[in-house]
Protein backbone atom coordinates (compact mmCIF):
# COMPACT_ATOMS: atom_id res chain seq x y z
CA UNK A 1 0.00 0.00 0.00
CA UNK A 2 1.61 3.16 -1.30
CA UNK A 3 1.83 5.99 1.01
CA UNK A 4 -0.69 8.19 -0.11
CA UNK A 5 -2.68 5.33 -0.55
CA UNK A 6 -2.58 4.59 2.89
CA UNK A 7 -3.13 8.21 3.84
CA UNK A 8 -6.03 8.44 2.18
CA UNK A 9 -7.57 5.93 3.28
CA UNK A 10 -7.08 6.57 6.79
CA UNK A 11 -9.02 10.30 6.51
CA UNK A 12 -11.98 8.24 5.11
CA UNK A 13 -11.92 5.05 7.25
CA UNK A 14 -15.61 4.78 9.70
CA UNK A 15 -14.98 6.19 13.09
CA UNK A 16 -15.64 2.51 14.52
CA UNK A 17 -12.06 1.52 12.42
CA UNK A 18 -10.26 4.48 13.28
CA UNK A 19 -11.33 3.85 17.59
CA UNK A 20 -10.89 0.17 17.19
CA UNK A 21 -8.41 -0.98 20.40
CA UNK A 22 -5.18 -2.25 19.99
CA UNK A 23 -4.34 -3.85 22.86
CA UNK A 24 -5.47 -5.51 25.74
CA UNK A 25 -5.45 -2.11 27.74
CA UNK A 26 -7.59 -0.64 25.29
CA UNK A 27 -10.12 -3.30 24.90
CA UNK A 28 -13.40 -1.70 26.30
CA UNK A 29 -16.23 -4.16 28.28
CA UNK A 30 -16.45 -8.19 28.33
CA UNK A 31 -14.77 -7.74 32.02
CA UNK A 32 -15.38 -11.11 32.89
CA UNK A 33 -13.02 -13.19 29.87
CA UNK A 34 -11.13 -10.16 29.76
CA UNK A 35 -10.55 -8.33 33.13
CA UNK A 36 -7.41 -8.38 35.44
CA UNK A 37 -8.81 -12.16 36.02
CA UNK A 38 -10.05 -13.03 32.80
CA UNK A 39 -9.43 -16.33 32.37
CA UNK A 40 -9.36 -15.93 27.87
CA UNK A 41 -6.98 -12.84 29.19
CA UNK A 42 -4.99 -15.20 31.01
CA UNK A 43 -4.59 -17.42 28.04
CA UNK A 44 -3.76 -14.51 25.77
CA UNK A 45 -0.48 -13.24 28.18
CA UNK A 46 0.32 -16.25 28.17
CA UNK A 47 0.08 -17.33 24.71
CA UNK A 48 -1.34 -20.61 24.86
CA UNK A 49 -4.60 -19.82 23.14
CA UNK A 50 -6.08 -22.77 21.47
CA UNK A 51 -8.95 -23.40 19.27
CA UNK A 52 -11.92 -21.08 20.44
CA UNK A 53 -15.00 -20.05 19.14
CA UNK A 54 -15.76 -16.20 20.31
CA UNK A 55 -19.47 -16.15 20.25
CA UNK A 56 -21.88 -13.23 20.75
CA UNK A 57 -23.88 -9.92 19.04
CA UNK A 58 -22.64 -8.00 16.69
CA UNK A 59 -19.88 -5.01 17.86
CA UNK A 60 -19.24 -6.89 21.07
CA UNK A 61 -15.32 -6.85 20.34
CA UNK A 62 -15.04 -10.35 18.68
CA UNK A 63 -12.94 -9.36 15.68
CA UNK A 64 -11.38 -6.54 17.28
CA UNK A 65 -10.15 -9.20 19.91
CA UNK A 66 -9.00 -10.91 17.07
CA UNK A 67 -6.62 -8.91 15.82
CA UNK A 68 -5.22 -7.93 19.19
CA UNK A 69 -4.63 -11.46 19.79
CA UNK A 70 -2.69 -11.02 16.28
CA UNK A 71 -0.30 -8.49 17.96
CA UNK A 72 0.12 -10.02 21.14
CA UNK A 73 1.28 -13.67 20.22
CA UNK A 74 4.04 -14.77 18.72
CA UNK A 75 2.42 -16.39 15.77
CA UNK A 76 1.50 -15.52 11.85
CA UNK A 77 -2.12 -14.53 11.85
CA UNK A 78 -4.51 -15.27 8.75
CA UNK A 79 -8.06 -14.01 8.56
CA UNK A 80 -10.91 -15.12 6.38
CA UNK A 81 -14.82 -14.59 6.27
CA UNK A 82 -16.78 -17.54 6.26
CA UNK A 83 -19.34 -15.56 3.86
CA UNK A 84 -16.94 -15.52 1.13
CA UNK A 85 -14.29 -17.79 1.57
CA UNK A 86 -14.01 -21.19 0.11
CA UNK A 87 -12.37 -24.67 0.51
CA UNK A 88 -9.57 -23.27 -1.44
CA UNK A 89 -9.21 -20.04 1.06
CA UNK A 90 -8.53 -22.47 3.21
CA UNK A 91 -6.07 -24.81 1.70
CA UNK A 92 -4.20 -21.88 0.94
CA UNK A 93 -3.76 -20.86 4.36
CA UNK A 94 -2.74 -24.36 5.48
CA UNK A 95 -0.16 -24.34 2.87
CA UNK A 96 0.94 -20.79 4.22
CA UNK A 97 0.85 -22.38 7.81
CA UNK A 98 2.66 -25.36 6.96
CA UNK A 99 5.89 -23.33 5.26
CA UNK A 100 5.92 -20.66 8.29
CA UNK A 101 6.36 -23.96 10.54
CA UNK A 102 8.80 -25.60 8.12
CA UNK A 103 11.03 -22.45 7.90
CA UNK A 104 10.07 -20.35 10.53
CA UNK A 105 9.15 -22.35 13.65
CA UNK A 106 5.52 -20.34 14.37
CA UNK A 107 2.23 -21.42 14.48
CA UNK A 108 -0.41 -19.96 12.45
CA UNK A 109 -3.89 -18.49 13.72
CA UNK A 110 -6.66 -18.65 11.62
CA UNK A 111 -9.48 -15.82 12.42
CA UNK A 112 -12.98 -17.28 10.55
CA UNK A 113 -15.58 -14.34 11.32
CA UNK A 114 -18.92 -15.58 10.79
CA UNK A 115 -17.84 -19.17 10.98
CA UNK A 116 -21.53 -20.06 11.11
CA UNK A 117 -21.84 -19.64 7.54
CA UNK A 118 -19.88 -22.82 7.08
CA UNK A 119 -21.25 -25.75 5.70
CA UNK A 120 -21.01 -29.43 7.38
CA UNK A 121 -18.46 -29.90 4.28
CA UNK A 122 -16.05 -26.69 5.18
CA UNK A 123 -16.56 -27.48 8.81
CA UNK A 124 -15.22 -31.64 8.18
CA UNK A 125 -12.04 -29.63 6.26
CA UNK A 126 -11.38 -27.14 9.45
CA UNK A 127 -11.69 -30.01 11.53
CA UNK A 128 -8.86 -31.87 10.22
CA UNK A 129 -6.68 -28.88 9.99
CA UNK A 130 -7.25 -27.95 13.49
CA UNK A 131 -6.96 -31.72 14.46
CA UNK A 132 -3.16 -31.86 13.14
CA UNK A 133 -2.17 -28.48 14.91
CA UNK A 134 -1.29 -26.69 11.37
CA UNK A 135 -3.67 -23.75 12.54
CA UNK A 136 -5.30 -22.66 15.79
CA UNK A 137 -8.50 -21.79 15.21
CA UNK A 138 -10.26 -18.75 16.06
CA UNK A 139 -13.73 -18.20 14.73
CA UNK A 140 -15.99 -15.69 15.49
CA UNK A 141 -20.09 -16.09 15.49
CA UNK A 142 -23.23 -14.01 16.21
CA UNK A 143 -25.26 -17.47 16.33
CA UNK A 144 -25.19 -19.60 19.31
CA UNK A 145 -22.87 -22.47 17.89
CA UNK A 146 -24.08 -25.37 19.81
CA UNK A 147 -26.51 -25.08 16.74
CA UNK A 148 -24.70 -24.35 14.20
CA UNK A 149 -21.46 -26.16 14.48
CA UNK A 150 -20.55 -29.64 14.27
CA UNK A 151 -20.07 -31.50 17.02
CA UNK A 152 -16.87 -32.68 16.60
CA UNK A 153 -15.69 -29.32 15.71
CA UNK A 154 -17.35 -28.34 19.02
CA UNK A 155 -15.67 -30.94 21.03
CA UNK A 156 -12.42 -29.19 19.71
CA UNK A 157 -12.74 -25.90 21.04
CA UNK A 158 -13.52 -23.80 23.54
CA UNK A 159 -16.65 -21.22 23.62
CA UNK A 160 -16.40 -18.08 24.62
CA UNK A 161 -19.26 -16.01 25.04
CA UNK A 162 -19.54 -12.40 24.66
CA UNK A 163 -21.66 -10.49 25.46
CA UNK A 164 -23.57 -6.92 24.57
CA UNK A 165 -21.90 -4.38 25.89
CA UNK A 166 -23.17 -2.35 28.72
CA UNK A 167 -24.31 1.50 28.55
CA UNK A 168 -20.93 2.28 30.48
CA UNK A 169 -19.20 0.99 28.04
CA UNK A 170 -20.78 2.33 25.21
CA UNK A 171 -20.46 5.67 27.09
CA UNK A 172 -16.71 5.58 27.35
CA UNK A 173 -16.25 4.79 23.96
CA UNK A 174 -18.71 7.53 22.79
CA UNK A 175 -16.73 9.78 24.81
CA UNK A 176 -13.47 8.40 22.97
CA UNK A 177 -15.24 9.33 19.35
CA UNK A 178 -16.08 12.93 20.39
CA UNK A 179 -12.43 13.26 21.04
CA UNK A 180 -11.23 11.59 17.89
CA UNK A 181 -13.95 13.37 15.91
CA UNK A 182 -12.56 17.20 17.64
CA UNK A 183 -16.01 17.40 18.67
CA UNK A 184 -16.13 20.11 22.13
CA UNK A 185 -19.90 19.09 22.84
CA UNK A 186 -22.68 16.74 22.51
CA UNK A 187 -26.20 17.49 23.79
CA UNK A 188 -26.41 14.89 26.23
CA UNK A 189 -30.25 14.13 24.87
CA UNK A 190 -28.56 13.21 21.87
CA UNK A 191 -25.89 10.76 23.48
CA UNK A 192 -29.08 9.42 25.82
CA UNK A 193 -30.65 8.68 21.95
CA UNK A 194 -27.59 7.28 20.55
CA UNK A 195 -27.31 4.93 23.42
CA UNK A 196 -31.27 3.64 23.16
CA UNK A 197 -30.27 2.66 19.36
CA UNK A 198 -27.22 1.36 20.04
CA UNK A 199 -28.01 -1.34 22.13
CA UNK A 200 -24.54 -2.46 23.28
CA UNK A 201 -23.58 -2.51 19.91
CA UNK A 202 -20.12 -0.07 19.73
CA UNK A 203 -20.26 0.16 15.56
CA UNK A 204 -23.72 1.05 15.71
CA UNK A 205 -23.26 3.72 18.47
CA UNK A 206 -19.95 5.49 16.82
CA UNK A 207 -22.00 4.88 13.47
CA UNK A 208 -24.32 7.63 14.80
CA UNK A 209 -21.76 9.82 16.73
CA UNK A 210 -19.98 10.01 13.19
CA UNK A 211 -23.50 10.92 11.70
CA UNK A 212 -24.53 13.68 14.23
CA UNK A 213 -20.72 15.37 13.09
CA UNK A 214 -21.62 14.76 9.43
CA UNK A 215 -25.06 16.37 10.02
CA UNK A 216 -24.56 19.54 12.21
CA UNK A 217 -23.25 21.52 8.71
CA UNK A 218 -27.09 21.60 7.71
CA UNK A 219 -29.29 20.55 10.96
CA UNK A 220 -29.33 21.96 14.17
CA UNK A 221 -29.27 19.42 17.57
CA UNK A 222 -33.22 19.24 17.76
CA UNK A 223 -33.86 18.48 14.18
CA UNK A 224 -31.06 15.66 14.18
CA UNK A 225 -32.38 14.34 17.80
CA UNK A 226 -35.84 14.16 15.93
CA UNK A 227 -34.41 11.44 13.20
CA UNK A 228 -32.60 9.80 15.79
CA UNK A 229 -35.66 9.17 17.25
CA UNK A 230 -37.45 7.98 14.82
CA UNK A 231 -34.97 5.62 14.24
CA UNK A 232 -34.76 4.28 17.25
CA UNK A 233 -38.90 3.58 17.47
CA UNK A 234 -38.10 1.37 13.96
CA UNK A 235 -34.74 -0.17 15.31
CA UNK A 236 -34.55 -3.98 14.45
CA UNK A 237 -31.74 -5.44 16.22
CA UNK A 238 -30.38 -8.49 17.65
CA UNK A 239 -32.03 -7.97 20.52
CA UNK A 240 -35.11 -7.99 18.91
CA UNK A 241 -34.44 -11.37 17.48
CA UNK A 242 -34.84 -12.98 20.96
CA UNK A 243 -37.84 -10.90 21.99
CA UNK A 244 -39.63 -12.32 19.44
CA UNK A 245 -38.85 -16.11 19.06
CA UNK A 246 -39.49 -15.76 23.05
CA UNK A 247 -43.06 -14.32 22.41
CA UNK A 248 -43.69 -17.22 19.47
CA UNK A 249 -42.22 -19.57 21.74
CA UNK A 250 -44.54 -18.60 24.85
CA UNK A 251 -47.39 -18.55 22.79
CA UNK A 252 -47.19 -22.52 21.35
CA UNK A 253 -46.86 -22.94 25.03
CA UNK A 254 -49.59 -21.13 25.97
CA UNK A 255 -51.72 -23.03 22.98
CA UNK A 256 -52.63 -20.11 21.07
CA UNK A 257 -51.73 -20.94 17.13
CA UNK A 258 -52.72 -17.17 15.91
CA UNK A 259 -50.81 -15.52 18.10
CA UNK A 260 -47.59 -18.05 17.30
CA UNK A 261 -48.01 -17.76 13.38
CA UNK A 262 -48.23 -13.99 13.85
CA UNK A 263 -44.71 -14.08 15.84
CA UNK A 264 -43.23 -16.36 13.00
CA UNK A 265 -43.92 -14.17 10.61
CA UNK A 266 -42.12 -11.02 12.86
CA UNK A 267 -39.44 -13.10 12.44
CA UNK A 268 -39.70 -14.13 8.99
CA UNK A 269 -40.50 -10.84 7.57
CA UNK A 270 -37.47 -9.64 9.73
CA UNK A 271 -35.26 -11.82 7.52
CA UNK A 272 -34.27 -14.57 10.22
CA UNK A 273 -32.67 -17.70 9.47
CA UNK A 274 -35.51 -20.06 8.77
CA UNK A 275 -33.35 -22.80 10.71
CA UNK A 276 -32.71 -20.93 13.58
CA UNK A 277 -36.36 -20.91 13.68
CA UNK A 278 -36.59 -24.75 13.38
CA UNK A 279 -34.49 -25.60 15.78
CA UNK A 280 -36.23 -23.63 18.09
CA UNK A 281 -39.01 -25.32 17.60
CA UNK A 282 -37.55 -28.78 17.99
CA UNK A 283 -36.49 -27.51 21.27
CA UNK A 284 -39.92 -26.93 22.02
CA UNK A 285 -41.43 -29.88 21.24
CA UNK A 286 -39.68 -32.08 23.62
CA UNK A 287 -39.77 -28.92 26.51
CA UNK A 288 -43.32 -28.55 26.73
CA UNK A 289 -44.84 -31.31 24.78
CA UNK A 290 -42.61 -33.91 25.26
CA UNK A 291 -44.58 -37.38 26.35
CA UNK A 292 -47.89 -35.89 25.88
CA UNK A 293 -47.24 -35.84 22.23
CA UNK A 294 -44.36 -37.70 21.06
CA UNK A 295 -45.48 -37.30 17.23
CA UNK A 296 -44.70 -33.46 18.23
CA UNK A 297 -40.93 -34.22 17.85
CA UNK A 298 -41.53 -35.96 14.46
CA UNK A 299 -43.32 -32.96 12.88
CA UNK A 300 -40.90 -30.40 14.52
CA UNK A 301 -37.70 -32.30 13.43
CA UNK A 302 -39.68 -32.66 9.69
CA UNK A 303 -39.47 -28.96 9.96
CA UNK A 304 -36.15 -28.43 10.73
CA UNK A 305 -34.62 -30.92 7.88
CA UNK A 306 -36.69 -29.04 5.48
CA UNK A 307 -35.03 -25.73 6.72
CA UNK A 308 -32.10 -27.34 5.62
CA UNK A 309 -33.38 -27.95 2.52
CA UNK A 310 -36.15 -25.07 1.75
CA UNK A 311 -35.64 -21.54 1.49
CA UNK A 312 -38.11 -18.56 1.96
CA UNK A 313 -40.47 -18.51 0.71
CA UNK A 314 -41.93 -22.00 0.84
CA UNK A 315 -40.52 -23.26 3.86
CA UNK A 316 -42.67 -20.22 5.61
CA UNK A 317 -45.65 -23.04 4.56
CA UNK A 318 -43.98 -26.15 6.68
CA UNK A 319 -42.69 -23.82 9.96
CA UNK A 320 -45.80 -22.41 9.98
CA UNK A 321 -47.73 -25.76 10.13
CA UNK A 322 -45.04 -27.38 12.98
CA UNK A 323 -45.96 -23.94 14.91
CA UNK A 324 -49.91 -25.01 14.53
CA UNK A 325 -49.56 -28.31 15.36
CA UNK A 326 -47.28 -27.45 18.69
CA UNK A 327 -49.58 -24.91 19.41
CA UNK A 328 -52.44 -26.83 19.62
CA UNK A 329 -51.25 -30.24 20.94
CA UNK A 330 -51.41 -31.42 24.77
CA UNK A 331 -48.61 -30.03 26.73
CA UNK A 332 -46.43 -31.77 29.74
CA UNK A 333 -42.47 -30.24 30.75
CA UNK A 334 -42.56 -33.55 32.37
CA UNK A 335 -39.14 -34.29 30.46
CA UNK A 336 -37.38 -31.05 30.81
CA UNK A 337 -38.52 -31.04 34.53
CA UNK A 338 -36.43 -35.11 34.22
CA UNK A 339 -33.30 -34.12 32.78
CA UNK A 340 -33.55 -30.87 35.08
CA UNK A 341 -33.65 -32.62 38.22
CA UNK A 342 -31.27 -35.26 36.90
CA UNK A 343 -28.35 -33.01 36.34
CA UNK A 344 -28.91 -30.92 39.49
CA UNK A 345 -28.42 -34.14 41.42
CA UNK A 346 -25.32 -34.60 39.23
CA UNK A 347 -23.75 -30.88 39.89
CA UNK A 348 -24.55 -31.66 43.77
CA UNK A 349 -21.90 -34.81 43.52
CA UNK A 350 -24.32 -38.04 43.31
CA UNK A 351 -21.65 -40.12 40.64
CA UNK A 352 -22.78 -43.67 40.87
CA UNK A 353 -20.45 -46.23 39.11
CA UNK A 354 -22.53 -47.79 36.88
CA UNK A 355 -23.98 -51.42 38.30
CA UNK A 356 -21.96 -54.70 37.24
CA UNK A 357 -24.37 -56.29 35.96
CA UNK A 358 -25.56 -53.26 33.01
CA UNK A 359 -21.91 -52.32 33.26
CA UNK A 360 -20.06 -53.25 29.57
CA UNK A 361 -19.30 -56.41 31.56
CA UNK A 362 -23.18 -57.29 31.94
CA UNK A 363 -21.91 -60.37 34.79
CA UNK A 364 -25.47 -61.33 35.68
CA UNK A 365 -27.72 -58.78 33.61
CA UNK A 366 -31.33 -60.26 32.96
CA UNK A 367 -32.17 -59.94 28.91
CA UNK A 368 -35.67 -58.37 29.44
CA UNK A 369 -37.10 -60.16 25.99
CA UNK A 370 -36.18 -63.49 27.62
CA UNK A 371 -38.78 -63.10 30.19
CA UNK A 372 -43.31 -62.79 30.22
CA UNK A 373 -43.83 -59.15 28.47
CA UNK A 374 -40.64 -58.30 27.67
CA UNK A 375 -39.60 -57.07 31.46
CA UNK A 376 -37.94 -58.45 34.43
CA UNK A 377 -37.18 -56.78 37.58
CA UNK A 378 -33.60 -55.85 38.54
CA UNK A 379 -31.99 -52.60 39.01
CA UNK A 380 -30.85 -50.31 36.74
CA UNK A 381 -29.14 -48.03 40.01
CA UNK A 382 -28.29 -48.93 42.93
CA UNK A 383 -30.17 -45.54 44.23
CA UNK A 384 -33.68 -45.43 43.51
CA UNK A 385 -34.81 -42.36 41.67
CA UNK A 386 -37.72 -40.53 40.41
CA UNK A 387 -37.21 -37.96 38.25
CA UNK A 388 -40.01 -39.08 35.36
CA UNK A 389 -43.01 -37.66 36.72
CA UNK A 390 -45.94 -38.36 34.29
CA UNK A 391 -48.22 -35.59 33.36
CA UNK A 392 -51.75 -35.25 33.64
CA UNK A 393 -52.99 -35.72 30.21
CA UNK A 394 -54.37 -38.84 28.39
CA UNK A 395 -50.76 -39.98 26.90
CA UNK A 396 -49.01 -39.78 30.08
CA UNK A 397 -51.70 -40.99 32.59
CA UNK A 398 -51.46 -44.64 30.77
CA UNK A 399 -47.38 -44.39 30.82
CA UNK A 400 -48.32 -43.24 34.72
CA UNK A 401 -50.49 -46.43 35.69
CA UNK A 402 -47.82 -48.37 33.20
CA UNK A 403 -44.79 -47.23 35.89
CA UNK A 404 -47.00 -48.19 38.72
CA UNK A 405 -47.63 -51.79 37.65
CA UNK A 406 -43.97 -52.50 36.46
CA UNK A 407 -42.55 -50.20 39.40
CA UNK A 408 -44.64 -49.76 42.20
CA UNK A 409 -44.33 -46.39 41.97
CA UNK A 410 -47.59 -44.55 43.82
Amino acid sequence: MNSLFKNNYEDVKPLALKLRPQSLNEFIGQEKLLGENGILRKLIENQNISNSIFYGPPGCGKTTLGEIISKSINSNFESLNATTASLDDLRAVVERAKQNIEFYGKKTILFLDEIHRFNKKQQDALLSYCENGVVILIGATTENPYYTLNNALLSRVMIFEFKSLERKDIEIILKNGIEKLGMKEVPQAVIECILDISQGDSRIALNYLELYKNSCTGLDSEEILELFKERKSSYHKEEDKYNLISAMIKSMRGSDPDAAVYWLGRLLSGGEDPRYIARRIVIHASEDIGMANPEAMLVANSAMQASERIGMPEIRIVLAQAVIYLSISTKSNSCYMAINKAMEDIEKGDLENAPLHISNSAVGYKYPHDYKDNFVIQDYSLKKREYYIPGDNRNERLINEKLKKLWGRK
